[in-house]
């Protein structure tokens, strides 16, 4: 795996950033409901899981920020596994919209 410049580490801090918004806004506005079906209680999880993930990456990167470039602690795969995991949550939220029903108003 190569090295991550500074300059590409800001900008996946910047975009962990709004994905770590989305899903707190996601997690947020969900209801912790005993019987629900199995699809709801995927997504649910789904924004949790990624929600954790964004957060460790985005401390991760956070933190090779301000460490040499030479010759870093943190490799690119602590910060690029946990950021690929949210990701992957994002999408699952994404898909989200295909189970949404439309209720009648």
């Amino acid at each position: 795996m190569r090295t991550m410049p500074s300059a590409e580490m800001v900008s996946l801090i910047s975009f962990l950033a709004v994905l770590l918004i989305f899903f707190s806004i996601d997690v947020r506005s969900r209801d912790s409901g005993a019987s629900k079906p199995w699809h709801a209680r995927l997504f649910e999880w789904a924004s949790r899981v990624g929600g954790i993930a964004t957060a460790l990456a985005l401390t991760l990167g956070w933190v090779d920020l301000f460490l040499p470039d030479e010759n870093s602690a943190i490799h690119v795969a602590f910060v690029a596994v946990p950021g690929s995991v949210a990701v992957l949550c994002a999408i699952v939220l994404g898909l989200e919209m295909l189970w949404q029903r439309w209720e009648a108003p």
